[in-house]
């Protein structure tokens, strides 16, 4: 696939700053990328995919652990945690994963040809919305695909800050090893892993107000904590890889795993088995 893109992504470049921030760091963070209009469009959609007015694959749906087993009763979006490959299956996810202003820096980062992986929406409902441990998406991704070349992006739906669950990173741990990541104890044991060694002491919170995004390395020591506040913390997450790289193994189920494309080219034999459009929902789901 050799797909023109325009120069529109260009206007939104990294800047000499945020590269230098890029380097030392880890992450840079920019306000004001998308409007409170925009980001309400995604999240009326996210919420009636979550009870059930938008048809979605039911296996990428995740109810909140509590909830789950049974220690809170909660129902409706106030029951949820995320969604997972939503630009895969929702037209306006997938817009929102190749908009110019998030694909942008991008470009600077790991070059021009770029496909999307583990696009997801996060809900962290008042009260119980549970964080995620210490970890680093390479050490995920390191099962599928073999390269470093992996850009995450954050985008704040809500405010974002200390008490409701905002990010914390550890800055320039992207210069770091990769550690082994471990089971947790508890209801999120099946789905998340803990970086053993990570420091709390090391973590700086990053308070973002909606429509801020934060791009992050993929070697980056991230959290993020608890919802023990009132209000909601939502945020729609893009993963960017590179279009040359390889897969670690063969035969990836596509499936548990699919990749779409975001812009400039695709090659025969790396991470070719893309999507143009929404890929259609099985019956079954």
């Amino acid at each position: 696939m050799d797909t023109k893109t325009t120069g529109e992504d260009r206007k939104y470049k990294l800047t000499a700053d945020e590269l230098s921030h890029w380097n030392d760091n880890g992450y840079f963070v920019r306000l004001d990328v998308f409007t409170k209009e925009e980001n309400d469009v995604l999240r009326q959609i996210a919420d009636d995919i979550a009870v059930g007015k938008i048809p979605f694959p039911a296996s990428h749906i995740n109810q909140n652990a509590l909830v789950m087993e049974g220690e809170v009763e909660k129902t409706g979006i106030h029951a949820m945690h995320k969604i997972h490959h939503a630009s895969c299956y929702n037209r306006d996810f997938l817009a929102r994963t190749r908009d110019p202003r998030l694909v942008g820096p991008v470009i600077d980062l790991i070059g021009p040809d770029i496909v999307g992986l583990n696009n997801l929406y996060i809900w962290k409902a008042p009260e119980i919305g549970l964080g995620f441990p210490w970890h680093q998406d390479r050490w995920y991704f390191n099962h599928s695909f073999k390269t470093d070349k992996t850009v995450g992006t954050w985008t704040a739906i809500d405010d974002a800050d200390r008490d409701n669950g905002c990010l914390y990173v550890i800055p320039g741990s992207h210069k770091g090893k990769i550690y082994d990541h471990y089971d947790l104890e508890g209801p999120q044991q099946g789905e998340f892993k803990l970086a053993r060694g990570a420091r709390d002491e090391d973590g700086v919170a990053v308070e973002v107000p909606a429509g801020a995004v934060i791009w992050f390395d993929n070697g980056l020591l991230h959290k993020s904590t608890d919802n023990h506040s009132q209000r909601f913390r939502r945020a729609s997450v893009a993963h960017y890889i590179t279009a040359t790289a390889e897969w670690a193994r063969p035969n990836v189920d596509m499936s548990k795993r699919p990749m779409m494309w975001i812009r400039g080219k695709t090659y025969p034999g790396k991470v070719d088995q893309i999507e143009q459009d929404v890929i259609p929902i099985p019956e079954s789901e």
